[in-house]
């Protein structure tokens, strides 16, 4: 078994969505800005893959409201109930309306 040869494998062109989105009409694209990180994994100028049709569960990333504000944070499931995971500076919140759940971070480095 050797090395690849460079140009061998190569696509000819990369469609991000082939490869990233699986349902198209329920996929969204958010750039994070700094008010929205609610988790130390995803930071500002992130670009996020939203799918509105997955259900969240234990452990989701997702893009959540709370208190009118859009959060990207972690849930936990509690119960029957998910709720997000909150860093340690941070309050219990009264309510939590997931808007999608994050597939895919895009980040450029």
């Amino acid at each position: 078994m050797g090395f690849p040869v460079p140009g061998d494998a190569i696509e000819q062109s990369l469609d991000l969505n082939r490869h990233l989105v699986h349902n198209p009409a329920a996929t969204f694209f958010m750039r994070v800005e700094g008010d929205m990180v609610a988790h130390a994994e995803v930071h500002p100028g992130d670009l996020l893959i939203i799918d509105r049709s997955l259900a969240a569960q234990h452990e989701s990333l997702v893009v959540g409201v709370i208190e009118g504000q859009m959060r990207v944070l972690r849930v936990q499931k509690l119960g029957t109930q998910l709720v997000p995971t909150l860093q340690a500076s941070e309050t219990a919140v009264a309510s939590l309306e997931i808007w999608g759940v994050v597939t895919n971070i895009i980040r450029q480095v």
